[in-house]
């Protein structure tokens, strides 16, 4: 090639001198023109006979792993949402409801096994006695899933052991506790008018759902299996302020506690007589038993007697776009100080992860399919080989008579058990 284009490099000099002698200014440019063009192209041919070689292997390569580690991102990988949750206490199948606005759509885990959303809260059973924290992922299915206790329920009532409440259009009419009623004739005011609802039932294993609804109130409350408690909350259907009374008839106990210094015997008589405190809790008791009332905020507690009952009222004011909860206790005995677990929900995190089950999907695809699938260059070949929290192959096995370019990248898998195990990448290309 060298060889032709000096021949053609000297025709064009004869060339150039012997028209020099016979032609015009005008002609010298003409072989001035055709001296540079041949200049060129032996620049052109220098460069891909010696050059272009030397550049490509260590180029290319570093193309390709690139088009493979951007393949496995796009394939492999998954952002997986994660939300946590710490609890304190020794309950072992304590209720936790968080507010739960998420707009996450299909598959959602916690770690603590079963829940439910509703309403715009989740509910899960945790056993504090082994674990405070606790994980809610998404997009995630877990694949080792806890059994949950079920609570025995229909429209009228619901069981748990030994405590057994009553309903009636949705709201709670009595509460049998040890077979003894405990509480009787169970009411709401609002705004000064008995609350007359329409009532729903529903059962969600765990726990049941008792909804009622007028025109500017919803009242739901939730019984938990083996849990002797209800949780009421109430919401306020537009945008008004509403005043709202609860009110229910207590038998047979003998004490009460607010707080230290507003507690002692509960005075049974002819002559009835109220006492009234602004607080978020009142304990009533005897010997065996314990009926704990728990508001989630100050309210105006009411507590008034007369010669064989014990009735409680509740007073406060349901504002737009807040939920009021009341939380009904049963217990053995004197009164319960102990304070109510207090759910601390962290922040959203995003955990870049890498995906089991579309590491599964890959698993039989044929080597043609995933070139296409990962963009590669069809006359070139490829290993991708994953180990750690799980194990897969890609691709051909790697050549020991090729020169072989590689790339190793680093993730985390969240396994069935919602552990998170560190996952290693190595991208081979040839």
């Amino acid at each position: 090639m060298l060889h032709l284009i000096a021949i053609f490099i000297n025709h064009i000099s004869l060339f150039h001198v012997i028209m020099f002698k016979k032609r015009s200014k005008k002609a010298i440019s003409h072989v001035d023109w055709a001296m540079s063009l041949g200049i060129f192209l032996l620049y052109l041919a220098w460069f891909f006979i010696f050059v272009k070689p030397l550049l490509f292997p260590s180029e290319s390569m570093g193309v390709l792993l690139d088009i493979i580690e951007d393949g496995v991102e796009n394939t492999i990988f998954e952002d997986l949402e994660r939300v946590r949750v710490s609890v304190q206490g020794d309950n072992e199948h304590e209720p936790i409801i968080i507010p739960f606005s998420h707009d996450w759509q299909g598959s959602i885990s916690n770690t603590a096994g079963r829940f439910v959303i509703d309403e715009g809260r989740m509910f899960f059973l945790a056993n504090l006695s082994q674990e405070s924290n606790f994980d809610i992922y998404h997009p995630h299915d877990a694949l080792v899933l806890s059994v949950p206790p079920v609570v025995i329920a229909d429209e009228e009532r619901a069981v748990s052991g030994v405590f057994s409440a009553f309903f009636k259009g949705g709201l709670i009419d009595r509460i049998i506790y040890d077979g003894v009623t405990r509480i009787t004739e169970f009411s709401v005011e609002v705004d000064g008018n008995l609350f007359d609802g329409e009532g729903v039932f529903n059962n969600m294993d765990f726990m049941a759902k008792y909804a009622a609804e007028d025109e500017n109130t919803n009242i739901s409350s939730y019984v938990y299996a083996n849990n002797h408690r209800v949780d009421m909350f109430f919401t306020s259907r537009d945008s008004e302020m509403h005043s709202m009374a609860i009110e229910l008839s207590t038998f047979n106990y003998t004490s009460y506690h607010v707080n230290p210094s507003a507690e002692g015997d509960i005075d049974y008589g002819l002559r009835s007589s109220c006492r009234y405190y602004e607080s978020d809790i009142i304990d009533l008791y005897d010997s065996g038993s314990s009926l704990m009332l728990r508001f989630s905020s100050n309210a105006t507690f009411r507590l008034c007697t007369n010669e064989s009952d014990a009735i409680v009222g509740i007073e406060f004011d349901l504002a737009p776009d807040v939920d009021d909860r009341l939380t009904i206790i049963m217990g053995e005995g004197s009164y319960d100080s102990e304070v109510l677990p207090s759910p601390v929900v962290g922040v959203t995190e995003t955990l870049r992860t890498v995906s089991s089950d579309k590491l599964s999907n890959l698993k039989n695809r044929e080597y043609g399919y995933l070139k296409t699938l990962l963009r590669y260059p069809s006359a070139r070949d490829f290993n991708i080989t994953v180990r750690g929290g799980i194990s897969a192959s890609y691709g051909v096995p790697v050549s020991d008579s090729v020169n072989v370019y590689a790339r190793r990248i680093e993730g985390i898998v969240i396994d069935e058990y919602h552990l998170p195990e560190r996952v290693s990448i190595t991208m081979s290309v040839w």
